[in-house]
């Protein structure tokens, strides 16, 4: 059934709950949630509760239907998760043993030299298998 049938079937009834139910389950299936937001946006002022609780449910819905995967789009995690934060944390700590190391070097200090190494090869090694941590899921 199209959505308009539906939606016609709603406006002769606007209280039944079960044509509103079978109406937002249709716009999910078939991707029509934004339209469907629209009229219950125009419903809203004669029918306020109805319309507030489908709003919620198709809006609900369509989050789901947009929400990135668990990998994002370029298979790591969005820069917005926890995750994707730390990707950039592990570049800044490549920056932190360069400068160790440089500053071992100015300062002619053995344990600083010693440090800032072992940073750059923690994070040349994490780089070299980082493809194996994010794989495995």
């Amino acid at each position: 059934m199209l959505e308009q049938d539906l939606w016609k079937d709603i406006v002769h009834d606007p209280s039944n709950e079960a044509e509103h139910q079978r109406y937002a389950n249709a716009c999910v299936e078939n991707n029509l949630e934004k339209e469907a937001l629209l009229r219950y946006k125009e419903l809203q002022k004669a029918y306020p509760a109805i319309s507030d609780k489908f709003i919620k449910q198709l809006t609900t819905a369509l989050e789901f239907k947009l929400m990135p995967g668990p990998d994002g789009t370029d298979g790591y995690p969005t820069k917005n998760s926890l995750l994707g934060r730390m990707r950039s944390l592990v570049h800044s700590i490549l920056l932190t043993g360069i400068f160790s190391f440089a500053y071992g070097v100015i300062e002619k200090s053995a344990l600083q030299v010693l440090i800032g190494t072992v940073i750059v090869v923690a994070y040349v090694g994490y780089m070299a298998n980082r493809s194996i941590w994010t794989n495995k899921g």
